[in-house]
């Protein structure tokens, strides 16, 4: 066989691209339940102080007597907004705080550091209004479509069979895209910037990242169930006690098995993106810039 042709040895030498790094997400869903179960009374207390601080105050705001009557023709609307668009934000802020000071939590847990609360309570109040504004905007991003789009569905019935899955998709999207915002708020200081941020790091990653976050979401029942049944222990054996006992330590386990689910869900949440950060740009946990020393 002859020597090979110019137009062969012209020819690049091709490398097969390097399979993409699986996200891992039976590992992240382990340890997250190890996280939890491992700090779970101090789990108890970054989620379940901010439900109380935050939420119980505009629950007693609202149940007030002739707070909000909207039975009643001469209701003073501007009032019923101004209650709605309070709790709301108010509910958003409780959120955010519980967001900021697990992932906090969850990223020392990483590191195998164990920090006080007033330590922790810091940079979760530095990151919370950005989470606060973000998320917020994400909503109102999301309801206006959803609006839009069963507008459009009046116009023709046509379009009410498109405009409701496309919203589903969108919202899909978004779930996969801007799950990663509160972790880049915290550990990155990223601010504002924190929602591009994480759609910068979930890109090539997405449908695996709503994968994984639709499970923490299954599994977060879990959380709830085991909680929810001792509570009704709980509450069984003080209403033996006294009734008033009983409602308050219910009450209170509420706010509780409330905060722990939606905790579950932020570990998860940190944990992709810290592997995230170490399958797309090689930084391990110990690389990472230790924002809180």
């Amino acid at each position: 066989m002859g020597p090979p042709d110019a137009e062969d040895q012209a020819q690049p030498y091709v490398t097969a691209p390097e399979p993409k790094a699986p996200l891992g997400v039976g590992t992240i869903i382990g340890e997250s339940f190890s996280i939890l179960i491992k700090n779970i009374f101090r789990m108890i207390l970054v989620s379940s102080v901010p439900m109380a601080l935050f939420i119980v105050p505009i629950g007693l705001m609202l149940s007030s007597t002739g707070a909000i009557n909207l039975e009643d023709p001469t209701a003073n609307w501007p009032m019923v907004a101004a209650y709605t668009v309070t709790s709301l934000l108010t509910f958003c802020a409780a959120i955010s705080l519980i967001s900021a000071a697990v992932t906090k939590l969850t990223y020392d847990a990483k590191h195998q550091k164990t920090r006080s609360l007033r330590e922790i309570s810091g940079p979760s109040l530095a990151a919370a209004p950005a989470i606060v504004l973000l998320g917020v905007a994400i909503g109102v991003a999301l309801l206006a479509l959803q609006a839009s789009m069963f507008a459009l569905g009046f116009v023709t019935p046509l379009l009410s069979f498109v405009a409701l899955p496309a919203f589903f998709v969108i919202y899909l999207w978004s779930v996969a895209a801007f799950s990663l915002m509160p972790s880049a708020a915290v550990i990155e200081k990223k601010g504002l910037r924190s929602l591009g941020r994480s759609m910068e790091l979930t890109k090539g990653y997405r449908l695996p990242v709503l994968g994984t976050m639709f499970l923490a979401g299954l599994c977060s029942v879990a959380v709830q169930l085991a909680f929810s049944i001792a509570t009704v222990l709980l509450t069984a054996l003080a209403s033996l006690v006294s009734d008033t006992l009983s409602g308050i330590l219910s009450f209170a386990s509420s706010l509780v098995t409330f905060g722990l689910v939606i905790g579950f869900i932020c570990i998860v949440a940190c944990l992709v993106y810290l592997r995230l950060r170490e399958v797309k740009e090689g930084v391990g946990i110990e690389q990472i810039e230790q924002i809180f020393d």
